[in-house]
């Protein structure tokens, strides 16, 4: 049985993050998988009402933050030098666009061109690198902007014809992270069932 703790951490902050990663090496003695999912999808709005406050709120928590997290990640990684896997939740919309996404759309495109370098850098540590880009998942962040009636058009607009799911996305975050991706790094995974796929609505 596998021992699970909570450490809550601002990831906007370099020193909470420093804590989690030694409270995860004191408990384990070595970090292995790193999987950075915290994020915010900032205001979506024109860019000539969005505060710049909100831009750049949005920018340092997605980018920023994650690339901290990253930072302290690899560096334990080196410590004990194991080799390991980091994952990044970015976004369809690193690639695509959505009216008002400009800040969120800006703050994972980003990180998919972020991770490329990074892949290049910790390929010789034995450490891989990649970021998962859902699609239109049924989640709570999407329901904050949609309802059942409002999320038809998406549903039609992706071939498979479904929302996605959470499991979806995890699924793929798993086979990442073990060794039958172990010739896969720099990269940037949709997982949006079709949706992005520029063709006929």
């Amino acid at each position: 049985v596998g021992k699970t703790f909570i450490v809550p951490t601002d990831i906007d902050d370099s020193n909470q993050i420093q804590k989690l990663i030694n409270k995860i090496i004191q408990t384990y003695g070595r970090l292995d998988i790193a999987f950075n999912n915290a994020g915010i999808e900032g205001s979506f709005a024109p860019v000539h009402l969005m505060d710049e406050e909100d831009f750049d709120k949005t920018i340092l928590t997605n980018l920023r933050g994650t690339w901290l997290a990253i930072k302290y990640q690899i560096t334990a990684m080196m410590k004990t030098k194991t080799p390991g896997v980091v994952v990044n939740t970015s976004s369809w919309l690193a690639v695509g666009a959505s009216s008002g996404s400009s800040a969120y759309s800006a703050s994972k495109g980003a990180l998919d061109s972020m991770i490329r370098a990074l892949a290049l850098e910790i390929a010789p540590l034995q450490i891989r690198i990649n970021n998962v880009n859902p699609g239109i998942i049924d989640t709570p962040m999407f329901r904050r902007f949609v309802d059942d009636e409002t999320a038809k058009p998406y549903i039609a607009y992706t071939p498979q014809q479904r929302l996605g799911q959470p499991e979806d996305v995890a699924n793929t975050v798993t086979w990442l992270c073990t060794n039958e991706a172990n010739f896969i790094t720099g990269q940037s995974i949709l997982i949006d069932g079709g949706f992005s796929i520029a063709g006929l609505r």
